[in-house]
């Protein structure tokens, strides 16, 4: 998927759950709108918001209003509002805390960094280039891709 973004300070849950789903989402909790402006026209990112302001300030870059405050429903108008497909996704490819894209590392370079009762029972781990943390399938693993799966079904609704 070609399609890249960068959520405001109010949408951090958001960023974390594209992110989770393999969409490239920036996210800073520190950035000014401005800069955020700079960054996102220079790296080709529609904007993510939920500051009706923003929408006024400038006309000159990708932006898109998130009505709702659940995380759960946000996503949904996003992939609905964007038009992403399942097929479009890639689960758990980046890093959830810096968006760096995932590499599989050998199990033995994880040793040591990670809980021993975790290194061994799991055999398969990623590294992310940027922050270095590592990641494998845990428990959570199933339900998130359940979750992944789910979103796509009109039928499944969230409480706000």
């Amino acid at each position: 998927m070609d399609k890249k973004f960068f959520c405001d300070i109010m949408l951090g849950k958001l960023s974390k759950y594209l992110r989770q789903l393999g969409i490239d989402t920036a996210y800073s909790r520190s950035i000014a709108y401005p800069q955020l402006i700079k960054i996102a026209l220079k790296q080709n990112r529609t904007i993510l918001t939920r500051k009706t302001g923003f929408l006024k300030i400038n006309d000159s870059i990708s932006c898109c209003f998130i009505n709702s405050n659940n995380p759960y429903v946000q996503i949904q108008e996003v992939i609905k509002h964007f038009k992403i497909a399942p097929d479009d996704l890639k689960p758990f490819s980046l890093c959830l805390l810096c968006n760096a894209v995932l590499q599989k590392i050998d199990r033995n370079l994880a040793e040591g960094k990670i809980p021993d009762y975790i290194f061994n029972t799991v055999d398969t781990y990623s590294q992310c280039p940027g922050c270095l943390r590592i990641y494998w399938p845990g428990t959570h693993y199933k339900k998130m891709l359940g979750y992944s799966k789910s979103i796509f079904n009109p039928l499944r609704q969230y409480n706000e």
